[in-house]
């Protein structure tokens, strides 16, 4: 065996992130679901990395309300086989603006999440709201859009409620990344469904396949993803239990 052929090629980081609402109007049921959505994804992507040997899915949450904060921390991803699991608890008000600043100062190599920019795949970027934002986001917004990280990434949001779908596209821009639901067992199910099926898509690849629009960004995994939640709301409906309680 020459030397070459015991060179171990080093998995990729598939970087996942959710930015969970916690604003008081998520009290009560709506938090519930999202808590009980959000910590089984965790134990899914740790049975994606077993079975990936070309990629390493790592996970962040940011919870926002009238502030920000990392649940997974603020030095960077976090394994999600490792991660014990804290519920978000709901209060204060709709600070997205203040999200998507924060969102872009972590989407950086120099002291960002993004320090394995070499080694690193698109991010997934799931956005989950329930209402208009009560701060404003416009620049902030604006600014986030310019982040190179930002534009190659796989962008999907989950409205919820009162939610303003619009913002929500503006967020992703493309209004098939943008779900809404009014029930919350969809809300529950829903999350894990996109966070799964675009996780999936990206971490072995499927995103940098050839697209068959000849005019279509190559870097654009969010149109892909689109793709392949539509072909799997099938697996979505058959996977909804409502009898099921957390």
């Amino acid at each position: 065996m020459g030397m070459i052929d015991r060179v171990e090629v080093p998995r990729k980081v598939c970087p996942v992130i959710i930015l969970a609402d916690k604003s008081i109007s998520m009290d009560g049921l709506p938090i519930g679901s999202e808590n009980a959505a959000i910590e089984g994804i965790l134990p899914e992507l740790a049975s994606m990395n077993k079975e990936n040997p070309d990629a390493f899915i790592k996970f962040a949450l940011m919870e926002f309300s009238t502030g920000v904060n990392w649940k997974t921390g603020i030095d960077g991803l976090v394994d999600p086989a490792e991660y014990k699991w804290v519920d978000l608890v709901a209060d204060g008000a709709t600070s997205f603006g203040l999200a998507c600043k924060e969102l872009n100062n972590k989407l950086s190599v120099s002291h960002g999440f993004m320090k394995q920019a070499s080694g690193s795949m698109s991010p997934v970027i799931i956005l989950i709201s329930d209402g208009e934002p009560t701060d404003s986001y416009s620049v902030a917004l604006a600014e986030l859009k310019k982040n190179n990280w930002f534009k190659v990434a796989a962008k999907i949001a989950i409205g919820y409620g009162k939610a303003n779908d619009k913002v929500l596209e503006e967020f992703t821009g493309n209004p098939e990344t943008v779900i809404h639901t009014n029930d919350v067992q969809e809300l529950k199910n829903l999350i894990k469904f996109v966070a799964i099926t675009s996780s999936m898509v990206v971490s072995t690849g499927q995103a940098t396949k050839s697209n068959t629009d000849t005019n279509a960004d190559p870097d654009d995994t969010t149109s892909v993803v689109a793709d392949a939640l539509k072909q799997a709301q099938a697996a979505l409906s058959d996977a909804t239990d409502p009898g099921e309680e957390w």
